[in-house]
């Protein structure tokens, strides 16, 4: 059937990007849209099309599905055919080899046969993880098997319609500047499927430059992780055999590693939520795959108050991010990720110290929209905290600098993500749901558990209240949105924020510094990348910071509240801490 196109109500681009994929792709691509159209749906055609899927702060993502915004065998054909060029032109043809992961989305796997398809077809060695398994395991293998990199087919935690492509480098990180500038322009300059080397199902099962790997890395990740925690914890000591531990995967990958990494440093009550247990890319039995959301614990809260377990988490489906509460006699408590990571921090600091394993030249990283708790705690052990914009690619970047100079501890972001040891290169739940399990059994036998441990922090420190406003603004449209919201607060005058005076702004896109006192901005001076971020900064310490999400369709706010050290006085740092997110929605986001 031949299709016109001048008629349809969608934009010239959208139309030109149609024509190209039905050119390269066929009968598959052409009937697709051949159904949209008959379903009149313009709306959906535009946002599949209007523009092609790029990197973001965690690799390319999108819904899945025909369009060259969209997730499917040809994007990955052609990302990987980028990053094939890529690897070949930095590091020559000779002795590449590569390391594929998935999560449990219905279609992650075929998607990784189909990288794994270009990859042997350009020569390059393949190892593709046997079953699903979590995102920091897959950065793992890419050392371990010393690897040229990586590629993870995952979207994490975002809705089962969507998926996603990450890459990785030779040191197990996310890609960064400059190789993820190099990556997107080979990916761009592929404009026919005959630039893309491709073998065939058959012959990628028969070629001797493809595996599956799995039990002999495994293995050696359980290894170092029992090695990197006897520095923490005396693991081989008799333990306290009265702690239980509640679990949800949430249909994800952790199912095959942190159970596993509980009983292999000596845990024995460990108790899964089974209907969650499941892989099911669907993920039918939990209101959502994110543990971010208070509604993903509703299986793990129920079973925790059914066995007795004093503690819980919930790790995203991807298995890079973890959130724990605590269940203390029938009374629950959920830990934000700022909550946590102050919390690891200094029961990781205080150990090495106390067991004299802290290095003088160690450093911790965390992210500038992550709690100032972090260096704060890091000062009082002497240990120099490093700032990165988000993404925990740039932590592991950070690692990569330092290496054989500084010794790195731990790295951080608000979004539940966390690195002890670097072993791995991302952010690992499996390492972090084990450090936290054993900070409860130690702090059982002292008569505490993590609020009150949280609680002492803050009576240090003083009391540190973060939250995140994150909304979204799908399409064409919701990108026009975001913009006009970012207009606004990085050029409106306001003068209070809340009950709080405005200090000075930031603007990291344009490289400006406002200072409120004064008329004119100043040129800002930053280690950090330019990126399209802007902060606030109030009275007192506290600051706003806004960004567009770099791999989703959403604006993101983050808010930060810093009080003194009164603990008696949190419900009322509370009530200030949400005036202030009320008034700036309605000064900046409310039409």
């Amino acid at each position: 059937m031949s299709i016109s196109f001048d008629s349809l109500p969608i934009s010239d681009v959208s139309k030109r990007n149609m024509q190209d994929m039905i050119r390269e792709f066929g009968r598959e691509v052409e009937d697709e849209i051949i159904m949209l159209i008959n379903q009149k749906k313009f709306d959906e055609i535009e946002d599949r099309f209007y523009k092609k899927l790029e990197f973001g702060t965690g690799g390319m993502r999108g819904k899945v599905g025909i369009g060259t915004n969209r997730i499917n065998k040809y994007t990955i054909h052609t990302a990987t055919q980028g990053f094939a060029n890529y690897l070949k032109k930095v590091k020559g043809s000779k002795n590449l080899s590569c390391v594929i992961g998935y999560d449990t989305r219905k279609d992650s796997r075929s998607l990784a046969i189909e990288a794994a398809r270009v990859l042997v077809g350009n020569g390059i060695r393949t190892y593709l993880i046997k079953i699903p398994m979590p995102t920091p395991f897959i950065s793992f293998a890419i050392r371990y098997l010393k690897a040229s990199g990586g590629v993870i087919l995952t979207a994490s935690h975002n809705p089962p319609n969507y998926n996603g492509y990450k890459v990785y480098w030779d040191d197990g990180a996310q890609v960064v500047a400059p190789h993820d500038k190099g990556i997107i322009q080979e990916f761009y300059n592929i404009t026919s499927s005959r630039q893309i080397n491709l073998v065939s199902e058959d012959e990628l099962k028969s070629s001797q430059l493809f595996s599956e790997v799995l039990e002999e890395v495994k293995e050696a990740y359980l290894d170092t992780l029992k090695s990197n925690l006897k520095n923490l914890y005396d693991i081989e000591k008799p333990r306290y055999d009265g702690i239980k531990i509640a679990y949800t995967p949430l249909h994800g990958t952790s199912l095959y590693l942190t159970p596993d990494a509980l009983r292999y440093i000596g845990f024995r009550n460990i108790y899964l939520v089974e209907k969650e247990t499941t892989v099911d890319g669907n993920f039918s039995a939990v209101p959502s795959p994110n543990p971010e959301d208070d509604n993903s614990f509703n299986g793990v809260v129920e079973l925790a108050k059914e066995v007795g377990a004093q503690v819980f988490f919930a790790s995203d489906p991807d298995a890079d991010r973890v959130r724990v509460g605590i269940n203390d006699s029938g009374n629950i408590t959920l830990f934000s990720g700022n909550q946590i990571a102050s919390m690891m921090l200094s029961w990781i600091l205080t150990n090495l110290s106390k067991r004299n394993l802290l290095p003088e030249d160690s450093f911790v990283v965390t992210t500038i929209v992550t709690t100032g708790l972090i260096s704060k705690i890091s000062r009082k052990f002497g240990v120099e905290t490093y700032l990165t914009l988000t993404g925990f690619k740039y932590i592991g970047e950070k690692i990569r600098i330092f290496e054989g100079r500084k010794k790195f501890i731990f790295g951080c972001e608000e979004s539940i993500g966390y690195l002890y040891g670097d072993d791995v290169r991302d952010k690992d739940s499996v390492i972090s749901t084990c450090i936290l399990s054993l900070m409860v059994e130690d702090l059982m036998s002292q008569s505490k558990n993590l609020n009150d441990y949280l609680m002492d922090i803050y009576r240090e420190y003083g009391v540190h209240i973060e939250s995140l406003m994150s909304l979204d603004f799908e399409g064409v449209e919701g990108q026009k949105r975001i913009e006009l919201i970012m207009e606004k607060v990085r050029n409106s005058r306001i003068d209070t924020i809340g009950e709080l005076s405005v200090m000075s702004r930031i603007d990291l896109k344009n490289r400006t510094y406002e200072d409120f006192g004064k008329s004119e901005k100043e040129e800002y001076k930053t280690d950090l990348p330019i990126s399209d971020v802007v902060i606030i900064n109030l009275e007192g310490g506290s600051k706003v910071v806004v960004r567009p999400s770099g791999t989703e369709p959403k604006i993101k706010i983050y808010f930060f509240s810093e009080f003194d050290n009164k603990v008696e006085n949190l419900r009322d740092y509370e009530k200030k801490h949400k005036l202030m997110t009320e008034d700036f929605k309605r000064k900046f986001i409310e039409k």
